[in-house]
């Protein structure tokens, strides 16, 4: 394992990069977003830094030590909201339609954990409202009934209608097989797009009447992934604002907070399952926000005006919904955000859950039960998800989730360093059902470098051994 640690620790200089001068001089003659600071790649194929893939480069580096690279890469993440209102899936411009999980203010409070510079607070703070407002406005909030009163719950909506630029021979080939044209291709295309936005491109999670890619549907679910992380922003940012003395915007995100955890234990929560499952509008006719005839044409995108400031409470339609039944991992990732509080019979409840889910394996955490052959579906086991597992279990309260902590760290550093002898690299996703296996499928060929793998190497190293530097 120290030899492990010792070549991982090496690798975030191979990994690094600086936006060249070309591009900051001639942005219109590039894809790629300028960015102020160097940047971590996540490897092989990918020129860009992204969007939730930083939280964990960012928790791989501090477990390095190295606080200035972690700092610099939140710095250029709140540059790209500075600049366009939120996070970008990635650094490139043909990513500006969409996001990624929203996990911004936690990274801000991991690198702030570490220098106690109350400066980058300071600068964060009102990127970080811009970046909620993001995710709270538009085509992305819905209007949800909960019993008696009506909450606004969030989704995943990309701002596109036509073909992702990157993959645009995959979409239209898909479009052609589902043989649809019009303003039915262009709900597919959104859909597609708005499977990327979630991280999890793609799973028979967004699958909707069918067991192929034709039948994503992924605006008509209500994840509560998403909601419990937007949860735990709101909770960041009451924080950051209660640190820095501003009283009434602490106790706005305070409220704000509130209300998206009751509505998340409320309507997601299952007791029987002991987990929280995603929601899916009732009604089929419940579609996405159909695009009207500029969005169909329009490829051309703009950042948003600084003066920017979004509305609070749209007049949306109400919705009514109900539980999408399913074993993922992101059933329990409320969990890692604090939506039970530790000890509580909740807790106790969605151990015991992850318990009997048989996600848990021998090479460590499935994504899902379900073979669909979609890169985010068994047998692969994804690093992110593995971590927030390991953490979510181990911060619990509850004597079984510390002991399944420990077993799922245990099989995590094992299968990763059985991989790196059998192969000499550390990937992207493994095989969870085998000790050292890697993962398979998706729309490109499976990856090694690995920004998040290494983040959650060193960060589980650094937990284990307490100190991951010690090790080398």
């Amino acid at each position: 394992m120290r030899s492990l640690g010792a070549a991982v620790h090496g690798l975030w200089k191979t990994l690094c990069r600086q936006v060249s001068a070309s591009v900051i001089d001639n942005t219109d003659q590039h894809t790629l977003l300028p960015l102020p600071y160097a940047f971590i790649i996540p490897g092989d194929r990918f020129r860009e830094c992204y969007n939730w893939d930083s939280y964990w480069i960012i928790r791989g580096l501090l477990a390095c030590d190295l606080v200035l690279a972690a700092e610099h890469l939140v710095r250029n993440l709140l540059h790209l909201v500075d600049v366009w209102g939120f996070v970008p899936n990635g650094a490139r411009r043909y990513y500006t339609n969409r996001s990624q999980p929203p996990l911004l203010s936690a990274m801000v409070l991991a690198v702030w954990s570490s220098s106690n510079d109350d400066s980058l607070l300071h600068d964060a703070l009102p990127q970080l409202v811009r970046q909620h407002r993001y995710w709270n406005t538009g085509n992305k909030a819905l209007r949800i009934r909960n019993a008696v009163e009506v909450v606004t719950l969030s989704r995943y909506h990309a701002e596109l209608y036509t073909p992702r630029p990157e993959s645009f021979r995959e979409d239209m080939q898909l479009a052609a097989k589902a043989s649809v044209s019009g303003r039915e291709a262009a709900a597919l295309f959104c859909d597609i797009a708005s499977a990327a936005e979630s991280g999890w491109d793609f799973s028979s999670r967004w699958l909707v009447g069918g067991e192929s890619l034709q039948h994503t549907r992924t605006t008509r679910i209500v994840p509560a992934d998403l909601n419990a992380w937007l949860y735990r922003m709101e909770k960041d940012i009451a924080a950051i604002a209660a640190h820095l003395g501003d009283t009434q915007l602490r106790d706005e995100y305070t409220a704000r907070a509130a209300t998206r955890l009751q509505a998340i234990n409320t309507l997601m929560w299952s007791s029987a399952d002991g987990c929280w499952h995603d929601l899916i509008l009732r009604n089929a006719s419940d579609t996405p926000n159909a695009p009207c005839s500029e969005q169909l044409s329009s490829t051309k995108i703009q950042p948003l005006s600084q003066n920017d400031t979004g509305a609070d409470s749209p007049s949306y339609p109400v919705y009514d919904v109900e539980q999408r039944l399913g074993t993922y991992v992101s059933n329990w990732v409320p969990l890692w955000c604090g939506c039970a509080e530790a000890g509580s019979a909740r807790a106790e409840a969605a151990v015991s859950g992850l318990k009997a889910s048989s996600l848990v394996q021998l090479g460590g955490l499935l994504t899902s039960i379900y073979r669909s052959g979609e890169q985010w579906d068994a047998p692969n086991a994804w690093p992110p998800l593995v971590h927030m597992v390991i953490e979510a279990a181990a911060a619990s309260g509850i004597a079984d989730g510390r002991a399944l902590a420990d077993q799922l760290t245990d099989s995590w550093l094992h299968s990763n360093l059985t991989a790196w002898k059998a192969t000499g690299h550390m990937h992207e996703k493994y095989d969870g059902y085998v000790l050292g296996g890697v993962g398979r499928g998706g729309e490109y060929e499976p990856q090694v470098g690995f920004g998040w793998s290494n983040g959650v190497l060193m960060a589980l190293m650094q937990q284990k051994y307490h100190n991951a530097a010690q090790q080398l």
